[in-house]
């Protein structure tokens, strides 16, 4: 399958300006837990970010839409193709620019949807993946290690606020003031060369609101 055909089998990436590397974002709207806690006063996801924004841009809307739909309809292809593509994108990269994200806007889907985004770090030890997520029945029902190139960053639900983390996991919150204070604000909301978040050794990483 040609790169093109194989972009358009998952929908295509996610390339947050911003952001090192690439990511593969899927609606806010369907976040299981985010949609819940938007309704949420004093929430981290009352105010979400990826649903203002160019987030709302129709051609961005349209693709997420189109990936989840493409996810949601058979995931153990997706699983193929998505890995298969990122192969391909990071096959020249290295070190800190061999970074991933997954879910610049949206969140895990399923238990399968979990497996089968383990199951693409296990074939792909060479790129660093970041999985931020809320949804915490999925990750603590996992109950064990993920793959070492793999950071589950378990967020906690209201601002102000962390949570224990869960087995395997490290966490983030808004502003905690506790952790490693993610410093994106004083380099105009760009990460820079700081990948704090894809280090499974730093437990907490805390966020300024936005």
């Amino acid at each position: 399958m040609t790169i093109k055909a194989l972009e358009q089998a998952i929908g295509g990436l996610s390339n947050p300006s911003k952001m090192p590397g690439l990511s593969f974002g899927t609606p806010a709207e369907d976040c299981p837990t985010g949609s819940i806690l938007r309704d949420v006063a004093g929430s981290v996801c009352e105010d979400c970010y990826a649903m203002k924004g160019c987030y709302r841009f129709p051609v961005v809307k349209d693709a997420q839409e189109n990936r989840i739909a493409i996810l949601m309809e058979d995931l153990s292809e997706w699983q193929a193709n998505m890995t298969s593509l990122l192969a391909f994108k990071y096959r020249k990269k290295t070190g800190d620019d061999a970074v991933f994200r997954w879910h610049d806007s949206g969140d895990l889907q399923s238990w399968e949807h979990l497996m089968a985004i383990v199951d693409i770090a296990i074939a792909l030890p060479n790129i660093r993946f970041w999985l931020p997520t809320k949804e915490y029945k999925l990750i603590r029902a996992w109950g064990s290690e993920f793959p070492s190139n793999l950071v589950v960053r378990v967020s906690a639900p209201m601002k102000y606020s962390t949570i224990p983390n869960l087995p395997g996991t490290v966490g983030s919150s808004v502003d905690a003031m506790t952790g490693y204070r993610c410093g994106a604000s004083t380099r105009e909301g760009e990460c820079g060369p700081c990948r704090k978040c894809w280090d499974i050794s730093v437990e907490y990483v805390d966020y300024p609101e936005h």
